[in-house]
């Protein structure tokens, strides 16, 4: 006997039934469908009874038995929990700002904190998400709170999301949250990032594809920066959680348009990952990377730079008397249409060569971004003693003379440093018996999310992965990707140090 189907005998005692859960019923508690529940059972060490004859009630007892909440609420960690809400406790900025006089808000965002926290620890949750201005659970309960009048279920029926692998990811149990309260129609899982974007303009529109897509709406008819068909449209349902909407977007843009997934990542990684602007455009370029399958994906990012400042990137003029003056970009025009690959490459080099040297480099200068600068003693039986050095380039002659050493184009993000935008960092080794410092890796970091874009060697090289250009290969004897490799150690010390995050 299964559970798809009930027999003769089953019928005639009502007491009994070969339970199938209802769609609602598994969505109600963040199941996505029949064959997920039954993997969470095996996974639990459970059987799911499906194939059995069970009480009627079974599945209730069943799912609320392994669905309840794990910590109890003791009336001390209760009224933690309400000063929490009441915006007494260190939140009380956001409470404020974010919900401002409207009382039911408030009062949805109580119900809220104590309900979640018998499923997740509010009081010391910390990043529930892997980027976002907006990261901690406490912000996604706020975004939450502010939609109350739209939630169409009792907040107090749903139960955490079921463990993927045993245990729950907390923005996956976010994402059970806000699909039991808004959703009557599935909605992706990348849409998740919308509750960590704040109530600021964008994160509110965000939330708003979020209830229109839980709506039966589709993403298509969205008013997004990217413009998907409908075969993206597809792979966007697919995508991994990026850490944003648009982010997402563009990966199902890259893969719909043929790409496959290191050319969808090796694009994610450039500005095209984090600026959605000019899409029109942009999306020529994208075909382009697609249409030549064939390029080593490393040149996305330095084609995408050499792109950016020839169409959009205003060119600064040094004055006599030392100011600056902004002119066109050096081609507003520029197009992709009869472009041929070969040649683009060729520009591209020309433009780093171009870059690299002082005569064409407009001099500024700017102050450190905040971020401390680090020293390590280090010893390897390969490298012996070596002293390692991280410091901030804080001018466009010390990132001239970074790019020099390194034979890249660090100096293109002179603008961005001088406009606060961007801190570029140097990590570099002085082994035992060396008399001077060696340039190593070259970081570049985004000030306002405190996180690292880039981190290139000589040559665009990325530590710990082959050397695809042979002018790298030939640094092997003198030791060089050694001192590379151990750089990314070096790099993910100081990171942890100052509590930096990574996307490149």
């Amino acid at each position: 006997m299964t559970g798809l189907a009930q027999t003769a005998a089953d019928a005639a005692d009502p007491a009994f039934a070969a339970v199938v859960p209802t769609w609602e019923e598994l969505a109600k508690v963040g199941f996505e469908s029949l064959k997920s529940y039954q993997h969470w059972c095996r996974l639990s060490g459970m059987d799911d009874g499906l194939d059995q004859e069970q009480p009627a009630n079974w599945l209730e007892h069943h799912l609320a038995e392994a669905l309840a909440p794990k910590r109890p609420l003791t009336e001390k960690r209760q009224q933690t929990l309400e000063q929490l809400a009441a915006g007494e406790l260190p939140w009380k900025g956001f409470v404020v700002e974010w919900l401002g006089q409207d009382a039911e808000a408030h009062k949805a965002f109580q119900r809220l904190i104590l309900h979640v926290d018998g499923f997740m620890n509010v009081i010391t949750a910390k990043s529930v998400y892997r980027s976002g201005p907006y990261r901690h659970l406490i912000h996604c309960l706020l975004a939450l709170a502010c939609h109350h009048r739209r939630w169409i279920r009792p907040l107090e029926e749903w139960r955490c999301v079921p463990p993927k692998g045993g245990h729950p990811r907390r923005s996956d149990q976010i994402f059970s949250l806000a699909c039991y309260l808004l959703g009557r129609y599935p909605v992706p899982n990348a849409m998740v990032s919308a509750w960590f974007g704040g109530v600021e303009e964008q994160g509110l529109r965000q939330q708003e594809w979020f209830i229109y897509m839980a709506s039966g709406g589709s993403i298509r008819a969205l008013d997004a920066p990217i413009k998907l068909t409908r075969r993206m449209a597809h792979l966007f349902q697919r995508s991994p959680q990026l850490g944003s909407v648009e982010k997402s977007m563009r990966w199902a843009q890259v893969l719909g348009m043929g790409g496959n997934g290191p050319l969808a990542q090796a694009t994610l990684k450039t500005r095209l990952g984090r600026n959605f602007e000019n899409d029109e455009f942009w999306s020529t370029v994208v075909l382009f990377l697609v249409n030549n399958a064939m390029m080593d994906p490393t040149w996305v990012g330095p084609i995408v730079d050499y792109i950016h400042n020839m169409k959009f990137a205003p060119s600064r003029i040094v004055q006599e008397g030392g100011g600056l003056e902004e002119a066109p970009p050096p081609q507003p025009n520029f197009t992709m249409k009869g472009r041929s690959a070969t040649k683009l490459l060729r520009q591209v080099e020309a433009w780093h060569g171009h870059l690299s040297r002082e005569e064409y480099v407009n001099f500024q200068s700017w102050q450190p971004c905040g971020i401390r600068p680090w020293e390590l003693e280090d010893e390897m039986e390969e490298l012996g003693k070596v002293r390692w050095t991280v410091q901030e380039l804080l001018s466009s002659w010390e990132l001239a003379a970074e790019g020099r050493a390194m034979h890249h184009c660090v100096v293109s993000y002179s603008d961005q440093c001088a406009d606060g935008n961007t801190a570029i960092w140097s990590i570099g080794a002085l082994q035992e018996e060396a008399e001077e410092r060696e340039h190593v890796l070259t970081i570049a970091l985004d000030i306002k999310t405190r996180t690292v874009t880039q981190a290139r060697g000589r040559y665009n090289a990325v530590p710990n992965k082959p050397p695809k250009s042979g002018k790298v290969r030939d640094e092997v004897q003198g030791g060089y990707l050694r001192l590379l490799d151990r750089s990314e150690y070096v790099m993910q010390e100081w990171m942890q140090r100052e509590r930096l995050r990574r996307d490149d």
